[in-house]
């Protein structure tokens, strides 16, 4: 199971699910300044940590219900004027058996790892938190309590050290003061903070350092706290980056004919400013920025599919406070924001109050034309300006209200947004999230053809319901959601409108007795049904679910339903079966995957195939330093007998890790789709599209910020040159080189 997805779900579920039970622990601490020099090497001789108050991870929180914890790990905090400091003891009888890997930051996937959440505001809704592995490898992020999970897109400049020893493994932190954001206070300050391990052998198991109720799905809400920050500042508190890229772009323009015409080398020199205007707000700038992609997308399969694909945003200017623009609705989602010659932001919080506020001017305008039942994505060459703004205030104890406001302009063209949402936690298994907005849109119908719309002027409205009930044993929802035709929300992503929408879900877990060799056996049946907002069905139908939690980190599930979906004028009765499986046979050995069999909808002519589909992943780590991962997907659709529509998509990586700082990474990605015309109502459609992907990258990250990367991208596209399929010829349609230094400065 990737390790990654696992942190953050552990904290939605597998943290959420006890009641406080047998050890003895202290909830809360003080902690005292020093003057001592601590070198973070990983070695905690340094007298500060002899005297610190010592934290006891005593608490098995999963699959324990807050059980004693099956090995000792203890916390230490301390600070002095520029940094916190806090290091882990992690106690194991077997220190053979620690999983541990050099890797690039924020990859903890399968690993040995201690963490830390701290909350320096004390009013349990965000925390950050620094998660370190045996080696010293770096993972933060952003914990929301009222999206109820973690974001590991945000990153910090921080340094980490761990060594494994004869009993265990140590790890020693230093994070700089404005690195983080606290209230603007000469007060003696109290922050919330858990400690958590992870403890991956046959049964992963997580320790934390406080007991869990499972009947209060708030986890902040049962954290400990810790006094006696005093006197703490960030200073200035800025921070330059000035970055410099060289590319060049060669590519073959009349493809298939004609040679690769060798691109003009680019230089460009850009500039990020980060200051923390006070301690608990900061104002980024960003002049000619450089957001060119050094991170391969997600491989994705975009064959008989209606709607866009998302990928995830990966770009520092966006990731720093991104979570201040969280909405239910993704009302704004900051890669619609393309080529941008500047941006500016402005985020943090001031007592009860979070506030986040985005300009930025983009030389394109990236548009989804949502659908009911299908979306298109279209690009215009016309400078736009976004404006994002977003403000939210804590209400009670656990609850807040919000207002949103985005908005996207040219001169003949606009698109506003506004609107509404809240969180409660009206009793503590209980959440209910809900926002309205609505939107005025005028596009340029005059310029672009493909616009089919009277005077190219909308408007429309979205509203969304959820409800949430959650302990250890059970956990139920009900989702409603409804959206008028002409709602847009182009800084967002929303590629579906003119739909009402209904789902609901009912799961019991039967936890394993103390001690057992299995986890958990889960059950969960609910419902859905979505139409247009004038009544005409999209799908409904229902499922029933089970899934097995066992040995070698086993997790097993199988899921059959039942759908009814309406398309074209057409109805289908679609009864399939999904089941998938993640386990960890080794230490440095991870295969999951999942297959869905039965009928499927052939949307590109409107009738009932056979289907088939699936995914295969395996994660191999050898050694310390070497992490590779195969990934295969699968698609096929066959009627009577015969083939209408083949496509696989693999994708192997590789990265060789020197040391947590620098790597070399190979990433090859295949595709290969093969249709039957004849079956086709378009006889035009290409019989066969191939290609494949290469990346090679030296990257070296001295932090986040202060980056050296090289690297080569290849792309070879095939084209019908060939009767047979088999013989198709694979054509180099472009490549790139790129070379990018950023440094951090800290005045």
């Amino acid at each position: 199971m990737h390790m990654i997805k696992t942190f953050i779900y552990s904290v939605l579920l597998g943290t959420c699910t006890a009641i406080f039970a047998q050890p003895a622990s202290k909830m809360e601490y003080a902690i005292n300044k020093t003057t001592d020099d601590i070198r973070i090497d990983g070695v905690l001789d340094e007298a500060v940590w002899k005297n610190a108050e010592v934290i006891r991870l005593a608490y098995e929180t999963d699959p324990g219900n807050s059980i004693p914890a099956e090995v000792p790990t203890a916390l230490r905090m301390t600070f002095d004027d520029e940094y916190f400091y806090f290091s882990f003891e992690a106690t194991d009888p077997k220190p053979e058996n620690i999983r541990a890997i050099i890797n690039d930051r924020d990859k903890l996937d399968d690993n040995d790892f201690v963490a830390l959440f701290i909350d320096p505001f004390n009013d349990s809704r965000r925390a950050f938190f620094f998660a370190i592995n045996p080696l010293g490898v770096q993972q933060d992020g952003v914990y929301d309590e009222q999206v109820g999970g973690g974001d590991i897109s945000w990153d910090a400049i921080w340094r980490s050290a761990g060594q494994i020893t004869n009993e265990g493994y140590v790890v020693e932190v230093s994070i700089p003061f404005k690195s983080l954001r606290f209230p603007n206070t000469e007060e003696i300050q109290t922050w919330r903070f858990f400690g958590l391990r992870i403890y991956p052998r046959s049964i992963e198991k997580r320790f934390h350092s406080m007991p869990i109720d499972q009947g209060n799905n708030c986890l902040l809400c049962q954290a400990n706290q810790v006094t006696g920050f005093e006197s703490i500042n960030p200073g200035r508190n800025l921070e330059f980056v000035p970055a410099i890229t060289v590319n060049r772009f060669d590519e073959r323009p009349d493809f298939p004919e004609g040679d690769l015409e060798k691109g003009e080398t680019e230089t460009n020199v850009g500039l990020d400013v980060r200051w923390g205007v006070t301690t608990d707000l900061a104002l980024n700038f960003t002049l000619n920025p450089d957001f060119s992609q050094v991170e391969a997308d997600a491989a994705q399969l975009d064959v008989n599919n209606r709607f866009s694909l998302q990928f995830p945003e990966k770009r520092p200017f966006f990731l720093e406070g991104a979570d201040f623009f969280n909405t239910p609705l993704q009302a704004f989602f900051s890669r619609t924001i393309v080529d941008p010659s500047y941006g500016v932001k402005l985020t943090g919080k001031i007592k009860r109050n979070a506030l986040g506020f985005l300009v930025a001017r983009d030389q394109v305008n990236n548009l989804i034309l949502p659908g009911f039942q299908s979306s298109e994505s279209m690009q215009l060459d016309q400078e736009v300006t976004n404006v994002v703004g977003r403000y939210r205030r804590d209400v009670g104890k656990n609850s807040n209200i919000g207002l949103m406001f985005t908005g996207r302009e040219s001169d003949k063209y606009y698109n506003r947004v506004g609107g509404i949402d809240f969180f409660l936690r009206p009793l503590d298994p209980i959440t209910i999230r809900a926002q309205y907005l609505h939107t005025e849109t005028k596009y340029d119908v005059a310029a672009n053809e493909d616009l089919e719309f009277p005077d190219g002027k909308l408007s429309g409205d979205s509203f969304n319901f959820r409800a949430s009930f959650e302990t250890r044993e059970w956990e139920s929802f009900f989702l409603f959601e409804n959206r008028t035709a002409g709602f847009r929300a182009d800084a967002g992503f929303v590629p579906q409108v003119d739909f009402r929408r209904y789902r609901f879900m009912i799961m019991r877990t039967f936890w394993a007795k103390e001690g057992s060799w299995y986890r958990n056996i889960r059950w969960n049946t609910g419902g859905f049904r979505r139409q247009s907002t004038d009544g005409l069905l999209d799908f409904t139908g229902f499922w029933m679910s089970g899934s097995f939690n066992g040995p070698l980190q086993l997790n097993y599930w199988v899921n059959p339903d039942m759908v009814w979906q309406q398309f074209n004028g057409k109805t289908f009765q679609l009864e399939r079966l999904w089941t998938g499986f993640d386990i960890q046979p080794l230490g440095n050995l991870g295969i999951n995957g999942f297959f869905g069999f039965g009928p499927a909808v052939d949307f590109a002519n409107t009738r009932k195939s056979d289907g088939l589909q699936f995914r295969l992943e395996s994660d191999i780590r050898i050694g310390r330093h070497i992490d590779m991962t195969i990934n295969h997907r699968h698609l096929r659709l066959r009627r009577a007998s015969e083939q209408v529509l083949t496509a696989n998509l693999s994708q192997w990586q590789a990265a060789y890790n020197f040391n947590p700082q620098l790597f070399l990474r190979v990433i090859l990605q295949y595709r290969h789709t093969l249709r039957n015309p004849g079956l086709y109502e378009d006889t035009s459609v290409n019989k066969v599209d191939e290609g494949i992907f290469a990346q090679i990258l030296l990257s070296y990250k001295l932090n986040p910020q202060s980056v050296v990367f090289l690297g080569y991208v290849d792309n070879h596209r095939g084209w019908e040159g060939s009767e047979d399929p088999r013989d198709l010829p694979l054509l180099q349609q472009n490549q790139t080189l790129f070379f990018k230094v950023g440094y951090a400065w800290r005045p």
